[in-house]
């Protein structure tokens, strides 16, 4: 009779201990709990404070903060956009809703475009050029781009090489090498000028008063010896 007294009493002891211990886990995962809580209370005060203190900015910087974002915005579409459409210029027609209606174009021999159109225009007549005299598949363009924050410009170095159809080797290709800066219209949002600078074709710049096409007829109608390859020597890489 003593020691079924024992075994009962020991049994309810280790039920006794079995609750404590799980009475003791209950109230650290629930405090674990009421943290985690706390922190993810403080987390989103902190997102909420933060949206709060750029919503509660005066009427004056709270317009220069949007502003600003929306500049960025479009600066990184255009960019992109511009990083697309380089590899392909000579072949396909570029995303011109980048660009703004009134859009002004110069390049370094003072020929000067104004407006979408002329600007359209432009490509039209230099991709029937190129379709009509080079290799599609053997022409094409390299290019780099920065954005220059000093200038807020955007500035792409490009190297192109046009194949000839009749002789199709890189002997007698055309090389062109140039910087194209873009400047973009803060109310728009859109690029409103594009220009061209040290554009060199067969590594000979492009000067007043010879535009760009008498220097390719140039070249086509009395073509030299030992022709630059795109982006060697002196020319556009260099900014």
């Amino acid at each position: 009779r003593f020691c079924s007294l024992a075994v009962i009493a020991c049994t309810f002891c280790g039920i006794g201990a079995f609750q404590v211990s799980t009475d003791s886990v209950m109230k650290r995962h629930n405090l674990g709990n009421v943290m985690a809580s706390s922190i993810l209370e403080d987390r989103t005060s902190s997102v909420e404070n933060t949206s709060t203190a750029t919503r509660d900015l005066p009427p004056l910087l709270q317009d220069m903060v949007d502003e600003r974002r929306e500049f960025e915005i479009n600066l990184g579409r255009a960019m992109d956009t511009l990083r697309r459409d380089y590899p392909n210029m000579l072949h396909q027609t570029p995303d011109f809703s980048i660009f703004h209606d009134n859009i002004y174009v110069v390049d370094p021999s003072g020929v000067q475009l104004t407006g979408l159109k002329s600007y359209k225009n432009s490509f039209r007549f230099l991709q029937t050029i190129v379709r009509l005299i080079y290799s599609s598949t053997e022409s094409g363009v390299q290019s780099r781009m920065v954005y220059d924050f000093a200038r807020q410009s955007i500035r792409i170095s490009w190297n192109a090489v046009l194949v000839p159809k009749v002789v199709g080797n890189r002997r007698n290709a055309l090389y062109i090498d140039g910087i194209s800066v873009y400047k973009m219209d803060s109310e728009s949002g859109k690029i409103v000028e594009h220009k061209v600078e040290r554009m060199l074709i067969n590594n000979t710049p492009v000067i007043p008063p010879y535009g760009v096409l008498s220097a390719l007829k140039n070249e086509l109608l009395s073509p030299v010896d030992n022709r630059i390859p795109v982006g060697a020597g002196v020319g556009a890489g260099v900014w």
